[in-house]
């Protein structure tokens, strides 16, 4: 059983012990503005607000599940669609796992399930080192973050891999960012794996879990599906 039917299959679990089933109650995925999603931080430099990724939220019974992505549909699904979807892409993979984090939230399996906002991402990222502690040199940022890199290149030394070939081949407070193409070198190099939570929508998680490495997955898109695979967690502001 592959990651992906491993939460489907949660998920359908759920549906039937909490009698669900059968219920005419829509999901309805939709991508919030930039301000919906983050709001008016003091910071500029974010993906979302620079036009490269969405958030995508779904809303079941009043209960709010979010998921980063670049791609998305604006659509309703019941509950037992989430079951038949295909999750073959990108935009079906965050409209799942949006869905999957508001059925969760809404049965109280789950909590930070809404980005924060405004300046939080900025607290978010000033409590990091005192999270990650002393036990590590090495950190490799799966994402780039700013306000995550910017903390622990001041703290550790630091590798960050991201998707975006704008970022990749700058330099940002001090650290290059260089191509996922490396991603198997860049393991190797470290001591523990800080990485988005946006790989179980874009499809890479499996790059990072089972490494015989630590790892860490920030951010509102992995909450339910951290809580099915066991995976630890950092999102200190996320609603």
């Amino acid at each position: 059983m592959n990651l992906y039917d491993k939460l489907k299959k949660a998920l359908e679990d759920k549906i039937q012990k909490h009698n669900l089933t059968g219920q005419n109650i829509s999901i309805r995925c939709k991508a919030l503005s930039t301000y919906e999603a983050i709001g008016e931080p003091s910071d500029q430099d974010y993906p979302i607000i620079k036009g490269k990724e969405v958030m995508v939220e779904a809303v079941f019974k009043g209960a709010k599940g979010q998921s980063f992505t670049e791609q998305f549909e604006n659509t309703d699904y019941s509950v037992e669609d989430l079951l038949k979807i295909n999750l073959n892409s990108n935009k079906k993979r965050a409209s799942f796992i949006a869905g999957l984090n508001a059925v969760f939230r809404h049965l109280k399996l789950c909590d930070k399930t809404v980005h924060c906002k405004d300046n939080e991402p900025r607290e978010c990222a000033e409590k990091l080192s005192s999270y990650i502690g002393s036990d590590y040199n090495n950190i490799l940022l799966i994402g780039h973050q700013p306000r995550f890199l910017e903390t622990l290149a001041a703290d550790y030394k630091v590798r960050v891999l991201d998707m975006d070939k704008d970022n990749i081949g700058s330099k940002r407070f001090g650290v290059l960012i260089e191509s996922a193409d490396i991603t198997e070198d860049a393991i190797k190099w470290a001591d523990l794996i800080f990485a988005t939570g946006s790989t179980i929508v874009n499809g890479t998680i499996d790059n990072f879990i089972n490494k015989n490495k630590p790892v860490i997955f920030y951010g509102v898109t992995i909450s339910a599906p951290a809580k099915i695979l066991n995976l630890k967690t950092y999102c200190y502001c996320g609603h």
